[in-house]
């Protein structure tokens, strides 16, 4: 039987004050569910797609996701039809500083060893550093002070242990003005501790739409939702009402907001997961704020046909298309205290699971997502610039960053070669033609050639990928990229006016 609407206020108080604790997901037994390989890129991991909670003993192949969190940084996380397994190293703060764990739980770390161990077992892996640290008591529940000597720690030992190693600044949870607000502080404080600005791989955050408010007593019922975070002395920052929690205006305007934070603190264009979104109201009030599974199942198509598509060549990653966001995931696998679970209980089979109606819309709606593959040169850097004429031959390094905004988490090779001019037009490649392989959602990499002894004069240096047009792609018409190389009469030098900004 429903609640009645006027008790509303007091379920959501108890609700997420005493029960949105640590979003973990229980397991379930293992064994439960068999689990099935891709066959071809029509059921292929679609590397967009992730999802919250351990996946061990679901199958999950229909859902066609690449990726997961558990909340947690174990070294033997399952990876069923190849799909990735992203780490989160959690936090929490003592006095001064803070204490690390691998466990969804908190449980902190003896030493610095079993870290080290992780990080060796994982290698190549991204790694999320902390969990929603402007989350108090609940989450991580860090002040922002104590966020940048953790991430900056962290960053440092990672990097040194494993250089092939990605570090995301850790999500927070929603991107409102109040928890911009935190993050800025974040930057304010790695800029004055370590003198240059925080480097990153990448940047996520969590797209939830909660209420923003301080407690003022055990009472206070109108104050569930997300609260405010530490280190800020606010009463509240968002208002909203329980039935506003999937409004697709609201959750796209955080989106752009999100994007436009980085672009003005000099992170423009950076790599963004959507690391945690869904559904949270149970389905337990009356209307409005009833949330059915055909009311989950609409709002779970709105965001993944808009988390697909949404681009910006303004804001967007130019490595995907100009695409806002890289990779998502959806809440949960079966976290049956919150909404969107994609399992539920079978009451037919105890102590299994089975496909919830919000399970099959995810499966319906990736069945029917054709293979993509999109590549693109998105950069030319020439080294040198701008050598003098009057210094004779110069040997040029050409640098191209080649990328892949297909949907497809395996990789796809191809070919790059470098011309002198136009080759449609009589252009002379330059050096050896090298393979590239790369997986969709924005992966890149840098290939470089070595162009030797060139006579002063002016040049357009041509990079091409697919020159034969092995690979089927979406867009063909992006394949080629030009820069101009010319030498210099003279150089002038002129004194730099600046002021701080934080760039990548």
């Amino acid at each position: 039987m429903k609640f009645k609407y006027a008790a509303l206020g007091i379920w959501l108080g108890l609700f997420f004050m005493l029960v949105l604790a640590p979003w973990q997901v229980a397991q379930a037994a293992e064994g439960t569910f068999p689990t099935s390989g891709a066959a071809d890129e029509s059921t292929a991991p679609l590397c967009r797609f992730g999802v919250n909670g351990d996946v061990a003993g679901f199958d999950i192949a229909p859902f066609r996701v690449s990726w997961y969190v558990d909340y947690g940084a174990h070294s033997d996380a399952v990876r069923p039809n190849g799909i990735q397994y992203m780490p989160i190293i959690r936090l929490r703060q003592q006095g001064e500083s803070y204490r690390y764990s691998l466990n969804s739980s908190h449980i902190p770390l003896s030493n610095q060893t079993e870290l080290i161990q992780t990080i060796q077992s994982l290698p190549g892996a991204e790694w999320f550093i902390g969990n929603e640290p402007d989350r108090r008591d609940y989450q991580d529940d860090v002040e922002p002070r104590i966020y940048a000597q953790a991430y900056h720690e962290l960053y440092t030992l990672i990097k040194t242990t494993d250089p092939t190693a990605k570090v995301i600044v850790g999500a927070i949870v929603q991107p409102t003005p109040l928890r911009l607000q935190y993050l800025d502080m974040v930057l304010d404080a790695y800029h004055r501790r370590y003198h240059q600005p925080l480097p990153a791989d990448g940047w996520s955050f969590h797209n939830f739409i909660l209420n923003e408010k301080a407690c003022e007593g055990p009472n206070d019922y109108d104050c569930w939702g997300a609260g405010i975070p530490p280190g800020i002395n606010a009463s509240e920052g968002l208002r909203v009402r329980p039935e506003d929690n999937d409004d697709m205006d609201l959750f796209i305007a955080q989106v752009r907001r999100f994007r436009q934070w980085l672009k003005d603190r000099g992170y423009q264009g950076a790599r963004v997961y959507l690391s945690e979104y869904g559904v949270l109201m149970p389905n337990i009030f009356e209307p409005p704020a009833d949330f059915p599974p055909s009311r989950v199942n609409a709002f779970m198509n709105a965001t993944f046909d808009y988390l697909r598509t949404a681009t910006d060549p303004v804001l967007g990653d130019p490595n995907d298309g100009y695409r806002l966001v890289q990779r998502f995931s959806w809440y949960s696998v079966q976290d049956q205290t919150f909404n969107g679970y994609l399992f539920e209980p079978d009451p037919a089979n105890p102590g299994s699971y089975r496909r919830s109606p919000m399970g099959d819309n995810f499966v319906n709606y990736t069945a029917n997502i054709a293979a993509e593959h999109d590549l693109t040169v998105s950069q030319i850097v020439v080294n040198p610039p701008a050598p003098l004429a009057s210094e004779g031959n110069v040997d040029f390094t050409v640098r191209a960053r080649v990328a892949n905004s297909g949907n497809l988490l395996a990789k796809q090779s191809f070919k790059v070669r470098f011309y002198n001019g136009d080759p449609q037009a009589g252009g002379v490649q330059i050096g050896a033609e090298q393979t590239v392989s790369l997986s969709g959602c924005g992966d890149y990499q840098d290939v470089e050639i070595l162009w030797p002894n060139v006579a002063p004069g002016n040049y357009t240096i041509y990079v091409v990928v697919d020159p034969a047009q092995a690979v089927v792609e979406t867009n063909e018409n992006n394949n080629i990229r030009s820069r101009a190389i010319f030498f210099a009469d003279h150089r002038i030098f002129l004194p730099i006016v600046g002021r701080n900004i934080y760039v990548r």
